[in-house]
Parts: C-alpha cells; structure tokens; sequence
C-alpha cells in the first residue's frame, strides 16, 4: 500500500525517485535555515526581521505553482 501510494505521489509529481528526494532534502534544508533565523530572531529581535515570513511565502508560492503543473 505505501509503496502503490509513493509511487502515485512521484508520479502525480512528475518526478523520479531521486529528483524527489533532492528536492525534498533540499527543502528540509531551507526550513532548517527558517528555524535558525527565528531561533536568533527569537533572543534578538531586530535579527531576521522578516527572514522566515519571506522564506515561508516563497515556498507556499513555489509549491501553489507545482501543484498546478
């Protein structure tokens, strides 16, 4: 069942298993990076203002873009 599920969901992403892997390793990297930012943010308030609200904006848009494709 998972696997017949996965395979769906690269498929209706039209992205091979590795192309997927990479992009999502790569997204886990950028999520990282907004919880440093609001992690420094959080003690230090003028630092990273509006950091992980664009951040969070950007990928909303680029993933609102995938899923129309």
């Amino acid at each position: 069942m998972v696997i017949k599920e996965s395979k769906k969901h690269l498929a209706d992403n039209n992205m091979t298993y590795w192309e997927h892997f990479i992009f999502a390793f790569m997204f886990m990297i950028e999520c990282l990076k907004m919880v440093l930012a609001l992690i420094v943010h959080m003690f230090i308030p003028a630092f990273f203002v509006k950091y992980s609200s664009d951040k969070t904006l950007e990928n909303a848009k680029m993933i609102e873009e995938m899923e129309s494709k």
